[in-house]
């Protein structure tokens, strides 16, 4: 019969104890080793996802300038083709007509349009020596559009509109009784040209960011 000595015990023990340890070490080694590869692929994450915010900003960047790059050139062509109407006379023709009839269906509602004339000329009903030009006539079921061009507006344009506008039914009184809309037209006018003209009632009709604007619209149309 064999004994075991406490000193074997202790060996064994010690033994058990050294081999625990080696395999604790392995362990949080390989712990060690994976925590680190995780972190190595959440650095490179981050890295690409910062790499993606950056190509956005860029490309968001590039776009806003080429939004104003078109921006500007539109207002360069744009001011080129004005200068070319109205050197050629045609500002009428070109600008102000096929605005007119655009906005009498879209900003004044009208359901049909019954008549359209430009540059009608028309001798007075109540005054037959009397004889005026009209630029452009929109004539609606409830309406009539009336609009003046000029190439270059001052206030002597505005008020020379304003009384051919107080003469209006004098030259066209089949129309009494319809609302008569008054619009100047120009592919620019100067704010303080247009104040003259929301004071008179007089539409204010000019080039704005894509097309022609009707520039005292809220102004004429928020009064009682």
């Amino acid at each position: 019969m064999s004994y075991v000595t406490i000193e074997d015990r202790v060996d064994r023990l010690e033994a058990l104890f050294g081999q625990f340890l080696t395999e604790m070490a392995l362990l949080n080694k390989q712990a060690k080793e994976r925590d680190q590869a995780a972190e190595g692929r959440h650095k490179a994450a981050e890295e690409r996802h910062k790499a993606a915010e950056e190509r956005q900003r860029e490309a968001e960047e590039r776009f806003a300038r080429f939004q104003d790059e078109m921006r500007q050139s539109r207002k360069e062509l744009d001011k080129q083709w004005g200068d070319l109407a109205n050197k050629m006379g045609t500002i009428i023709e070109d600008i102000l007509a096929p605005n007119l009839r655009r906005l009498a269906r879209e900003h004044f509602r009208f359901d049909r349009i019954d008549d359209f004339m430009i540059r009608r000329c028309r001798r007075s009903f109540v005054h037959p020596e009397a004889e005026s030009e009209f630029d452009t006539l929109v004539v609606g079921p409830d309406a009539v559009i009336l609009g003046e061009a000029k190439s270059t507006p001052t206030l002597e344009s505005v008020e020379a509109f304003a009384e051919k506008i107080s003469t209006f039914f004098e030259f066209f009184p089949e129309y009494r009784g319809r609302r008569l809309i008054s619009i100047l037209g120009s592919w620019a006018i100067p704010d303080r040209l247009v104040a003259a003209l929301t004071a008179r009632g007089i539409y204010a009709l000019r080039m704005g960011e894509k097309t022609m604007e009707l520039a005292n619209a809220a102004a004429l149309e928020a009064a009682p």
